[in-house]
């Protein structure tokens, strides 16, 4: 075992129960994501990008093969003990940025630390530190409905981030920006990709943008071609 992979993909597939019909969403995917690597993956709707990357998160059990996640099995796991693995290694930026209206940025971006249990003061030095190298240095105190789309993602990005996880697993996170602002947030988590050692796996329809990893990797009817 190479100590280096962040995530481990082995030999996965899923198939949905849909009444009489079984659907194979997923084919023996296998691929391992190193340390720090960034990685595209490009696809149709419907090949199963989402579904690879919800088990490569946990949020989703394979129906055969395994995900390993810094070396150990998610197979054996109790949910709880995925979610304490998730929370330690893992952060996740969506589509839609999923932000709470009702906090500003810097106390959404807080939120994951608050979690962890770290305290009030260096959850707030934390949220304050990356939301500055984000570009919202002056818009910590702003809610999201205050805030661009733009912003508002890149706020996203920042909360995924502010736990330095060893990887952080994006699906279409450019997918509601214009194209300044999708290249915009693009750059920003490769730069921090290279300031803080996080490997990136970004699902996208993006063929442009995903030219930018290290790997692109092509999700053709379930089955993942390099």
């Amino acid at each position: 075992m190479n100590n280096e992979w962040v995530i481990e993909c082995q030999k996965v597939g899923k198939t949905y129960d849909d009444g009489s019909l079984k659907v194979e969403v997923l084919r023996e995917v296998d691929f391992q994501v190193a340390s720090g690597e960034g990685i595209g993956i490009i696809g149709a709707s419907g090949s199963g990008k989402s579904t690879l990357l919800h088990i490569l998160g946990g949020l989703d059990k394979p129906t055969s093969g395994e995900v390993k996640i810094k070396g150990q099995g998610l197979n054996s796991l109790s949910q709880l003990e995925i979610g304490r693995l998730r929370n330690r290694h893992l952060g996740f930026v969506y589509q839609f940025h999923h932000l709470l209206p009702e906090f500003s940025a810097l106390e959404n971006v807080m939120m994951p630390l608050l979690v962890a249990r770290r305290s009030k003061a260096e959850a707030q030095a934390a949220a304050a530190g990356i939301l500055e190298k984000v570009g919202l240095g002056s818009r910590m105190t702003h809610r999201p409905g205050e805030l661009s789309g733009g912003e508002r993602q890149r706020a996203a990005i920042a909360r995924a981030l502010v736990t330095k996880p060893d990887c952080l697993l994006a699906d279409e996170p450019t997918g509601n920006l214009d194209r300044k602002n999708a290249t915009h947030a693009l750059e920003m988590m490769l730069e921090l990709k290279r300031e803080l050692g996080t490997a990136l796996i970004v699902v996208t329809h993006d063929e442009q943008l995903a030219k930018r990893f290290d790997r692109v990797l092509t999700m053709d009817d379930g089955c993942l071609r390099a």
